[in-house]
């Protein structure tokens, strides 16, 4: 198969705002602590797992 002639252009990828409480952990601590400032202002939204899902009635807002 001949090459292509001009380069492939893709979009720029945009500002992760939605995260995961996993993802989270692998962050160094001044990346984390941005973060979840973000999230408080409510700039960024965590992203709830199952097991959240199941304990909110344990710790209602």
């Amino acid at each position: 198969m001949p090459k292509r002639k001009e380069n492939q252009e893709f979009a720029s990828m945009g500002e992760k705002d939605c995260w995961h409480s996993y993802g989270l952990q692998m962050l160094t601590p001044t990346k984390f602590s941005n973060v979840v400032g973000k999230i408080l202002r409510g700039r960024y939204v965590l992203i709830s797992t199952k097991l959240d899902r199941r304990l909110e009635h344990l710790f209602p807002n």
